[in-house]
């Protein structure tokens, strides 16, 4: 699957130390090596228009299941991986990364991820 979702999961999946891939039911996943939640994507062929939703098994459980927005969760996600990757550095150099990775986001997500940011203000 190389769909909009899948797209979003790997993005995630590269934001070490906070996530790592992993192969889990079938799929490339993102797992959080925080806390053992496991991020898949969500098969969104039969839909009109993608909208890059994920599902989230809460700490790895297929029982605690939620299906969220991918942008806005990647969005997330990629703002902590800044804040980590920030201290005790200058803050052009904190910015700089925080615009590499928000802008590799919105070219995976395009209009997507523009939406969601606005909503949040």
């Amino acid at each position: 699957m190389n769909l909009l979702s899948q797209r979003i999961v790997d993005y995630i999946a590269e934001l070490m130390p906070l996530y790592t891939f992993q192969f889990a039911d079938g799929y490339d996943c993102a797992l959080s090596l925080v806390d053992g939640t496991l991020l898949m994507p969500v098969d969104e062929s039969g839909a009109e228009r993608e909208e890059g939703w994920v599902a989230v098994l809460w700490q790895g459980d297929a029982q605690r299941r939620s299906e969220v927005p991918g942008p806005l969760l990647a969005y997330q996600a990629a703002l902590r991986c800044v804040e980590l990757h920030g201290i005790g550095r200058l803050p052009a150099e904190v910015a700089a990364h925080r615009h590499a990775l928000l802008t590799r986001l919105r070219d995976i997500c395009g209009d997507l991820l523009h939406n969601e940011m606005v909503t949040r203000y």
